[in-house]
């Protein structure tokens, strides 16, 4: 038999003869090829779990905020209710006790009024009447005010001027009886400034009976010569 060894001493040579010597590029001497990991897959997998949940904590706390604004509204919505019946009840009260108040004192005025009068609104005395009447004369004045009775006397106008005639004031009053506003009115026949303001001075100083609201009226002043 004939060596075909690449070697002298025949070392190339395959010692198996019946068995062929594989290629080097054979799929025998290739290394294996490792599986594809999956862990990539299982970490977007985690990852798709946490946002879920961050997201449904953060909706759940929301509509927890929500709720909470929601109740403190609502409370206050009641405790401003609570208020205002409580004042409509306090006003109301307050408003009864007053009428009542006022019912009683016009009751005494017109007993009074009735007693120092002397029916005709002639005299030297105050002759004015109680309520309902609004009317009456003092001093030689008259006045007139709607559901009031006069307090006392009418305050008579100082004045320096020696004239005759008429001069009437429009009044305003107040709840306390107070004259708060008195201007000119008609009819007034003297147009003399000084004894214009004497009049209105005078009505001002003047006290009427409590009432409900503002009342209007008039006081007619009459001057005769000196």
């Amino acid at each position: 038999m004939v060596s075909f060894g690449d070697n002298a001493d025949g070392s190339g040579m395959n010692e198996n003869p019946a068995e062929p010597s594989a290629p080097v590029n054979s799929p025998v001497n290739k290394p294996a090829v490792a599986a594809p990991a999956t862990k990539t897959t299982k970490t977007t997998q985690q990852e798709l779990v946490t946002q879920n949940t961050d997201n449904s904590n953060v909706i759940a706390e929301q509509k927890k905020k929500d709720k909470d604004r929601k109740d403190k509204l609502a409370l206050e919505n009641q405790r401003i209710e609570a208020a205002n019946r409580a004042a409509s009840e306090a006003t109301a009260d307050r408003k009864r006790k007053e009428k009542v108040a006022i019912n009683n004192a016009n009751g005494l005025n017109g007993m009074f009024g009735n007693n120092n009068s002397t029916g005709s609104g002639t005299g030297s005395g105050d002759t004015h009447q109680g309520n309902p009447a609004g009317k009456g004369s003092s001093g030689g004045n008259s006045w007139s005010l709607n559901g009031r009775s006069l307090t006392g006397r009418l305050v008579s106008p100082t004045y320096n001027r020696d004239v005759e005639g008429k001069i009437t004031v429009n009044i305003r009053v107040d709840e306390n009886g107070n004259v708060v506003s008195a201007t000119i009115g008609s009819p007034t026949t003297i147009s003399d400034a000084e004894t214009r303001n004497a009049t209105t001075s005078a009505a001002k100083n003047t006290h009427f009976t409590a009432g409900k609201g503002v009342s209007a009226g008039s006081i007619t002043y009459n001057f005769n010569l000196k």
